[in-house]
C-alpha cells in the first residue's frame, strides 16, 4: 500500500509501497517516509487507487501516475509511469476519484467520465469493458461530487444520489448484485 497526501500549502507527498511507481519519485523503490512530490503545476486535489494516483491541477488538467495495467493513467501505454502523466479528459476537471483499478473525473460542466478497470460495471457504461481513454458517463445530471470504492462509484446530483459497479454488500441501495449503469439509490 501507499499514502498520498496534499498540505494546506498545496504541496504533495507520498509513502509507502512503490512497485509501480505510484510515488511519482521516478523509481520503483519503496519510501518509508512522506516524501515531495514534484508537479509543475499548483494541485488543488488527489486520489489514489490501490497502486495508482490522479491529482487535478489549479488549471483543470487530470495528472495521473503508477500502474496502468488496466487503463486507470487514461491511455493504453505505458504499463506504468513514475512521473505524472496528462489524462486526456475533454474538458477542465473539478474532482477526481479512484477505485481500485480504475478513474473517473468530474468536469467542470458536471459530466462524469471514467476509464480503467470495468469488471463490475464500476465505469457506468452499460457493459464490462475496460476502457483506457476517459469516457463519459450517461445518464447522470448535474453532477456535483464524485468517490469511487473499490469496484463501485456514487456520485452526488442535485437531488439524486447515484450508484453503479459492484453492489454485494449493499453499498449502492437495492440495487442487482451489480449495476452498469448509474442507478438513482437516494431521493
Amino acid at each position: 500500500g501507499f499514502m498520498l497526501a496534499l498540505t494546506q500549502d498545496r504541496e504533495l507527498f507520498a509513502w509507502g509501497g512503490n512497485t509501480a511507481g505510484q510515488l511519482c519519485q521516478g523509481h520503483l523503490r519503496a519510501v518509508p517516509a512522506p516524501a515531495r512530490i514534484a508537479v509543475a503545476q499548483r494541485v488543488e486535489a488527489i486520489a489514489a487507487g490501490a497502486s495508482h494516483a490522479l491529482a487535478v491541477t489549479a488549471t483543470g488538467d487530470v495528472l495521473a501516475w503508477g500502474s496502468n495495467h488496466r487503463g486507470q493513467l487514461g491511455h493504453a501505454r505505458p504499463a506504468y509511469a513514475a512521473t505524472p502523466v496528462r489524462v486526456p479528459v475533454p474538458e477542465r476537471v473539478q474532482a477526481v476519484a479512484a477505485g481500485m483499478y480504475f478513474s473517473l473525473a468530474l468536469g467542470m460542466s458536471g459530466q462524469v467520465y471514467a476509464w480503467g478497470w470495468n469488471n463490475e460495471g464500476q465505469l457506468g457504461l452499460g457493459d464490462t469493458a475496460d476502457r483506457h481513454a476517459p469516457t463519459p458517463v450517461a445518464g447522470l445530471t448535474r453532477v456535483r461530487a464524485i468517490a469511487a470504492g473499490q469496484m463501485h462509484a456514487v456520485a452526488l446530483g442535485a437531488a439524486h444520489l447515484y450508484g453503479w459497479g459492484s453492489n454485494t454488500g449493499g453499498q449502492i441501495g437495492p440495487a442487482a448484485r451489480r449495476q452498469l449503469r448509474p442507478q438513482s439509490f437516494l431521493a
